[in-house]
C-alpha cells in the first residue's frame, strides 16, 4: 500500500484495487540517472572495499541454504548460527571471495532472532564487507542499529556502509509486500540494497532467454525506480539471481549454461544503464565436491565475469540446486575463482 501510494504521489498511473502500477518512461530514467553509478561497498579494512563501477569484477558467497555438508561427517545437516560465523573465518582466509554475503539459514533460530544473528555472526568474524536477506522488519532495524554502533553513529555508516542488504522481486512482475516494505525502509536510511528479479526460465518468466532478460530489466528497473521515488541518491544495485527450471522434473538449477548466459546479459543490461550489477555465478547442483563441481562452478564464473558483472555472488561453497554449502568446495571455488580473476585482466602491454 505504502508503495502504491508513493508512485501515484509521484505520477505514475496506479490502479488500487488491482494494485497495478504503471511507471512512466521519464520516471524510471530520472531514476536511473538519480541513482549512483559508482557504489562502494566498504570492508572493514579498506584492502576489502568493493568499488562497483564499469567492468570491476568481485567474487563471493551467498544462497541462504538452510543445510551445510559437515566437513567432519560428510554428511548433510540443517544449518546453524555457529556455521555461519565458521564460514565467515574461512571466507576471510580466502584470496578470491572479495566479500561475504550471508550464505546459511540459522534454523535453530526463530524468524525473530535470525536478522540480527547472522549479521553479527558475519562482522565478527570476517572484516570483509557483509551483505545479507532480511527476514523480519524489527530484525533490519536492529542489525541496522548494530551496524550504526560499531561504525560510530548512522552517519560514519552512510559515509562508509559495511553492511548491505537484498530484497527480491516476486517474479513474474511483482513487489510483494514484506520485501517492498524492506526495500522503502533500507531506501530512507540510505543504505546500499540489491533487489534482484528472480526470475525462473520456464516457470516463472519467459522460456526463451531474451525474453527473460525483458522481464528482467523491467522487474530490477522498478525496484531501482521505488528506491529513487523515496530517497534519490540511494545506492541502489540492479541485480538478478535468475536461472533455469528442469522441464522434466520441474525443479530448480542452478548450473548449466543458461544461468550463466542469462546473468551475463544482465551485467551488459546493467552497464547500458550504467548501474552497478549484482549477479549470480559459481554454483554447482553436484551434491558432493566432485568433478562435475569444478566444471559447472568454472564455466558460469567465467562467462559472468568477463561480461563485466560487478558483484558475484553464490560462487563460494554452493552445492546441490543451492540448497547445500560446502566448506571444500568453498576452497576448490577459490582456486578456481583465482584463475577467473586473471583472466578477467587479459594480457598487459606496455
Amino acid at each position: 500500500k505504502e508503495a502504491l501510494d508513493i508512485f501515484k504521489e509521484k505520477g505514475a498511473e496506479v490502479d488500487f484495487d488491482k494494485r497495478i502500477v504503471k511507471i512512466p518512461r521519464e520516471m524510471v530514467e530520472d531514476a536511473i540517472d538519480a541513482a549512483p553509478s559508482k557504489v562502494i561497498l566498504y570492508g572493514r579494512e579498506d584492502k576489502h572495499n568493493l568499488i562497483l563501477e564499469d567492468s570491476n569484477v568481485y567474487f563471493g558467497t551467498g544462497g541462504t541454504v538452510l543445510n551445510v555438508l559437515d566437513w567432519e561427517t560428510n554428511k548433510k545437516r540443517p544449518s546453524t548460527l555457529k556455521d555461519v560465523a565458521q564460514f565467515a573465518k574461512l571466507v576471510d582466509a580466502l584470496d578470491n571471495a572479495h566479500f561475504y554475503l550471508l550464505p546459511l539459514y540459522p534454523t535453530e533460530l526463530s524468524q525473530e532472532a535470525v536478522d540480527v544473528n547472522r549479521f553479527y555472526a558475519g562482522i565478527s568474524n570476517t572484516s570483509k564487507h557483509i551483505m545479507g536477506g532480511i527476514y523480519d522488519k524489527v530484525g533490519l532495524s536492529e542489525t541496522i542499529e548494530m551496524a550504526e554502533e560499531i561504525a560510530g553513529g548512522a552517519e560514519q555508516l552512510r559515509k562508509r556502509p559495511f553492511v548491505s542488504f537484498i530484497t527480491c522481486v516476486m517474479s513474474p512482475l511483482k513487489l510483494e509486500n514484506i520485501y517492498t516494505e524492506f526495500l522503502i525502509e533500507i531506501a530512507r536510511k540510505g543504505l546500499p540494497v540489491a533487489c534482484p528479479s528472480e526470475v525462473l526460465t520456464g516457470a516463472t518468466g519467459p522460456v526463451t532467454l531474451a525474453g527473460d532478460l525483458v522481464l528482467i530489466n523491467a522487474e530490477t528497473l522498478a525496484c531501482v525506480t521505488l528506491t529513487q521515488l523515496v530517497n534519490p541518491g540511494t545506492p541502489v544495485i540492479y541485480a538478478s539471481t535468475a536461472s533455469i527450471m528442469d522441464m522434466q522434473k520441474g525443479i530448480y538449477l542452478g548450473a548449466g549454461a543458461e544461468p550463466g548466459l542469462i546473468n551475463a546479459g544482465v551485467a551488459q543490461l546493467a552497464q547500458n544503464v550504467k548501474l552497478p550489477d549484482y549477479a549470480t555465478a559459481g554454483m554447482s547442483d553436484s551434491k558432493i565436491p566432485d568433478a562435475q563441481v569444478g566444471y559447472e562452478s568454472a564455466i558460469s564464473a567465467l562467462a559472468v565475469a568477463v561480461s563485466g558483472a560487478n558483484f558475484i555472488h553464490d560462487a563460494a561453497g554452493n552445492l546441490e540446486f543451492c540448497m547445500t554449502i560446502s566448506f571444500e568446495k568453498a576452497v576448490i571455488d577459490n582456486d578456481i575463482l583465482g584463475m577467473v580473476m586473471r583472466m578477467v585482466k587479459g594480457i598487459k602491454v606496455d
